[in-house]
């Protein structure tokens, strides 16, 4: 019996990025997109599958969970994990080259869609597209964390959500994955809390900016005034609330600084 083939780097970090675009659920053979994928890297279905629910086993979101992958992880997944936590930006880099080599020359260019829903696929051709991989682990560790509610009003719909970053992501390499320097929000709060119209107390109260609270509409009213002065909602884990320090930074360098700002668009 011929030895099993070992998977290359590049089909690795393939497996890795589709890993960040799908729910555990859609972790099987039969997803269209895992059989694209296959094809692309020259394993089946079946096998990409498992190498994806191997991979599962190793994220602290599915282990948190109390789910569980396949036990099968080899040292090349850990090696590929922790490079992944070590420096997303990079890893994300060498995910879209890997791509990018496996692609045949007639394939659409990539481009990056940073909002590109993680399921996304077109019924007559499968578009490749980049995601950062890292971004795709926060949003689901941080969303697991709040329990997929908006934290300041609840909303509880995932398209509408997003995982914010309180400290940038570019601005500190150690806490990109954390979910400490995240807040569920939605679409709407996280516009306002990126440009600085909204911040947190110490008390993880909400703050209104000026501009803000300049505002007269009931949407203004019914979003953001009625909520004022009310403690977000906390992650039922303690080591997952809002580190102090990040938000105090934003707090401090951007929170109603963007006072000239035209819209919240």
């Amino acid at each position: 019996m011929a030895a099993p083939t070992l998977w290359t780097r590049d089909q690795l970090l393939v497996a890795f990025t589709l890993y960040s675009r799908l729910s555990f659920g859609k972790l099987h053979s039969r997803n269209p997109e895992i059989i694209y994928y296959a094809k692309l890297i020259g394993r089946t279905p079946s096998a990409l599958a498992m190498k994806l629910v191997n991979i599962a086993s190793l994220d602290p979101v599915i282990i948190d969970s109390g789910r569980t992958g396949l036990s099968q992880a080899s040292k090349a997944d850990r090696q590929l994990w922790q490079e992944l936590e070590r420096d997303p930006q990079a890893f994300n880099q060498q995910c879209q080259q890997a791509i990018a080599t496996l692609t045949a020359p007639d394939e659409a260019p990539l481009h990056a869609q940073e909002d590109t829903p993680p399921d996304y696929y077109g019924h007559e051709r499968m578009a490749i597209t980049t995601v950062r991989v890292g971004q795709q682990q926060f949003r689901k560790r941080v969303l697991k964390a709040y329990d997929e509610r908006c934290c300041i009003t609840g909303l509880e719909e995932p398209i509408l959500l997003i995982a914010s970053h309180i400290r940038p992501w570019k601005d500190i390499a150690e806490h990109r994955l954390d979910p400490s320097n995240g807040l569920c929000l939605s679409a709407l709060h996280d516009k306002a809390f990126d440009q600085g119209l909204i911040g947190f107390n110490d008390h993880l109260e909400l703050l209104l900016s000026p501009r803000l609270n300049a505002l007269t509409s009931d949407i203004v009213q019914s979003q953001f005034e009625q909520y004022e002065g009310k403690q977000l909602r906390l992650p039922k884990e303690p080591h997952h609330a809002p580190n102090l320090a990040h938000i105090r930074h934003h707090r401090e360098n951007l929170f109603g600084k963007h006072e000239s700002i035209a819209v919240l668009a």
